[in-house]
């Protein structure tokens, strides 16, 4: 990019070559999976399906963007609060030695648990609150890899820069903010990014569980009426999202940590 233009050979990298490999990875997925219908789909007929999902709705009326918009609010909500909690127990974990020996075994433990296993203890936790339940996956699919990420980035910190601080005297809560924090930004950023695509990804999931809107349980509802273009429209809205997100994350990252040359976007 030169003076805020892309250059021609930046939109072909970017741009237009991998537009052209997803078009053809789903046109050869579409081939594949509807070859033993009466009518095997293509890019046209999903094309079709999603401005009529756009316009018209689902068989219940609900238009794309309102199962986008419920989705999007659940997941933020779901990805605040796995935030808000990892964050600050991976920089005590990665910090102090006394929460790194009683907590991490338990977050070890916990971890390799996948989320959908959650569904269950979720729907009991909430009963009829589905919209907490389904938040609660989000939270666990977003939380583990926001906690690994900031441990590690702390547990980075040049104890050089520790000593230095020590020296001039700084207070515990200097040194956290001053020192530890900075040098762990670069891996809590990677965490929030890889935290947030697991909690979208975690989306079908938690949308199994009840709430009648949601692209998760669009492409669920759609799949079981034989809707298959509806399907595909309602995923690729599903990945369509999730990559621009990701691509916020990285342009923040760039902004805010200048001093990472290796970020690319």
């Amino acid at each position: 990019m030169k003076n805020g233009v892309p250059r021609p050979m930046d939109v072909l990298l970017k741009g237009i070559i991998p537009l052209v490999i997803l078009l053809f990875l789903w046109q050869t997925i579409l081939a594949i999976a509807t070859s033993n219908l009466s009518k095997p789909l293509g890019l046209p007929d999903v094309v079709s399906s999603f401005i009529e999902l756009v316009i018209e709705g689902d068989t219940e009326g609900y238009t794309l963007a309102e199962h986008a918009a419920l989705s999007l609010y659940r997941v933020s909500l779901g990805f605040l609060a796995a935030f808000l909690t990892a964050c600050p127990l991976g920089i005590a974990i990665g910090r102090y030695k006394i929460a790194d020996a009683i907590i991490g075994p338990v977050v070890e433990a916990m971890r390799p648990i996948p989320p959908i296993a959650w569904i269950p203890i979720s729907i009991l936790l909430f009963r009829s609150n589905f919209t907490g339940a389904q938040v609660f996956i989000i939270w666990v699919g977003a939380f583990f890899p926001i906690l690994l990420n900031t441990n590690a980035g702390v547990k980075r910190t040049k104890p050089v820069h520790l000593d230095v601080a020590s020296t001039f005297g700084a207070t515990e809560m200097q040194v956290l903010t001053k020192v530890v924090l900075p040098s762990a930004a670069p891996e809590i950023f990677a965490g929030l990014r890889i935290g947030f695509g697991i909690g979208w990804m975690c989306l079908v999931a938690a949308e199994i569980i009840g709430g009648g809107l949601g692209l998760g349980y669009l492409v669920l509802q759609t799949e079981q009426l034989g809707l298959i273009g509806q399907t595909i429209s309602a995923m690729i809205v599903i990945g369509a999202i999730g990559f621009l997100f990701s691509y916020v994350f990285l342009k923040a990252e760039r902004h805010l940590l200048r001093y990472r040359e290796e970020i690319s976007v």
